[in-house]
């Protein structure tokens, strides 16, 4: 086309700019139409759960939330309802009840969209169920919750569930509210696992196990990461000021004190230097390591000393000095990560060689569905944890985190999960969360932008048919909180958030 004068010329740029413009107008609407539609995703489900997820059974019905519920109906079911799933033990399954602890994500979606959206709905559902379940579900002989990895808090018959065996399955964030909702059962918590859950208070022998309902105690099993959220736990209420005229404060200074003395012996036992799994034979856990039990319990420490300096620095220092130790454990360990393999996460104690057991595999792995193995972006989240608490005290040793971070995360830059095969949404809430933490240290859009490609994915394979609830895998129909629902539901407001974050730095 040949152009006849300057003012043909004139027209056809002004054409060109108004077409450019429109099509910039287009990316980006579309592009905020996305962002907006995962939000109303997030919302639509913690909408449906405030509306058809409580205990509407037994003669009793409360504000509690359903860890596992039918979709279609958003009532609860049963084991033979919803079948098996593989890599989930049948004794961990809260079927018929509510669990606090594997919905710790479901409530931080609920008490962020009232931060996000200004409606205070989200946070005063969160808060009845909260205040209910420690106003109600605490055993009355050892102050434990009806919560963790074995119990759950049953609608039907308004009584504990599970097999009477009390065990943390993670740190619990919300002490903030439930001190302001029910001070005295939180109280109680912090002296329950001092008094019913440790077994001697002279050498610290414990177990991750412990009886509920009365108690039974028992020795050898004292997993790293469970010393640090007990200790996290203890820490936390020792330094709220509500608490300064509590009788008993100062025994949770002995408790914390007695606990890190038994993980500093337990790191002098085994030849490698290494923390061991536990003292006990059974299941040859003191031939055990497993390092990122034992980066969890460091990152607890760190945060609890953080507290505890200001009263007792001499604890405060020890506990910094025991992390510190597994963080320059976990980089003497050859790891594969940079190879295209995985993190070296099960050792022998005696040698400090990989390990194969029963139910750890020595490598982390791309993607795992199993009891006991876990993935990069799993361990690659809790790097992240420690590479924060680092990176202004010891920023060398954070830049080793850093490094070890981005080399996982360049693992899943090509790198999709098969959907023949099981697949659950924890794993895609994992992966999202790497994503979006890579993106924020190293501020390249390409994990941004894999972030959301998973996001999408995980949708279409666990939300396809537009229920508000995500499916427990890809080969199960219902809603159950312990394959990662709600991790995942987090996650996709993670990426919200991240979006809006990442705008505001332009």
């Amino acid at each position: 086309m040949k152009l006849k004068n300057a003012n043909d010329m004139k027209r056809y740029a002004v054409l060109f700019s108004v077409l450019f413009l429109l099509g910039l107008y287009s990316f980006v609407s579309n592009e905020e139409h996305e962002k907006d539609r995962l939000l109303k995703i997030v919302k639509d489900y913690a909408d449906a759960m405030i509306e058809k997820g409580r205990d509407g059974y037994g003669d009793k019905q409360s504000p509690l939330f359903a860890a596992a519920l039918d979709r279609s109906r958003m009532r609860l079911g049963s084991a033979d309802l919803f079948g098996e799933i593989q890599g989930v033990r049948k004794s961990d399954r809260s079927l018929g009840g509510a669990n606090p602890q594997e919905d710790r994500s479901l409530y931080a979606i609920l008490y962020q969209l009232t931060e996000i959206t200004a409606d205070e709905k989200y946070a005063r559902e969160a808060d009845k169920s909260l205040k209910y379940f420690f106003d109600h579900c605490q055993s009355p002989e050892t102050g434990l919750m009806a919560w963790g990895e074995h119990l759950f808090w049953d609608f039907r018959s308004e009584a504990v569930g599970g097999i009477d065996m009390h065990e943390i399955n993670g740190e619990w964030p919300f002490w903030e509210q439930c001190y302001r909702l029910a001070p005295e059962a939180s109280w109680r918590f912090a002296l329950g696992l001092w008094d019913n859950q440790i077994d001697s208070k002279e050498t610290g022998d414990y177990s991750r196990h412990a009886r509920w309902s009365r108690r039974e105690t028992y020795q050898g099993f004292e997993f790293p990461r469970y010393a640090g959220q007990m200790i996290s736990t203890w820490a936390d209420a020792y330094v709220r000021k509500e608490n300064e005229d509590n009788a008993r404060r100062e025994d949770l200074i002995d408790a914390m004190t007695t606990v890190v003395r038994r993980m500093e012996e337990n790191s002098e036992i085994a030849e490698s230097g290494y923390l061991i799994a536990g003292r006990a034979e059974q299941g040859d856990h003191i031939n055990v390591v497993w390092l990122n039990n034992n980066l969890e319990m460091a990152r607890c420490l760190w945060n609890a000393a953080d507290k505890i300096k200001p009263f007792d620095r001499e604890l405060a220092i020890r506990m910094e000095h025991l992390a510190m130790e597994q963080d320059l454990d976990f980089h003497r360990t050859k790891h594969h990560i940079d190879e295209g393999g995985g993190f070296t996460v099960t050792l022998h104690a005696k040698t400090g060689e990989p390990r194969h057991r029963s139910m750890n595999i020595p490598y982390t792995a791309v993607w795992a569905s199993g009891y006991g193995y876990s993935t990069h972006a799993d361990l690659g989240n809790l790097l992240f944890s420690r590479y924060l608490q680092l990176k202004e005290s010891h920023p060398q040793l954070a830049g080793k985190y850093k490094t070890l971070i981005v080399t996982a995360a360049e693992q899943y830059l090509a790198a999709s999960p098969d959907e023949n095969e099981l697949q659950k949404p924890d794993a895609f809430a994992n992966v999202i969360q790497l994503m979006i933490n890579t993106h924020k240290i190293t501020g390249a859009e390409k994990f941004l932008g894999r972030a959301e490609y998973f996001a999408w994915s995980g949708i279409d394979l666990f939300m396809p048919d537009g229920n508000p609830l995500p499916r427990a895998s890809n080969q199960h129909d219902h809603y159950e909180a312990i394959t990662g629902g709600p991790d995942f539901m987090y996650a996709l407001l993670h990426l919200y958030q991240q979006y809006n974050l990442s705008q505001s730095d332009l």
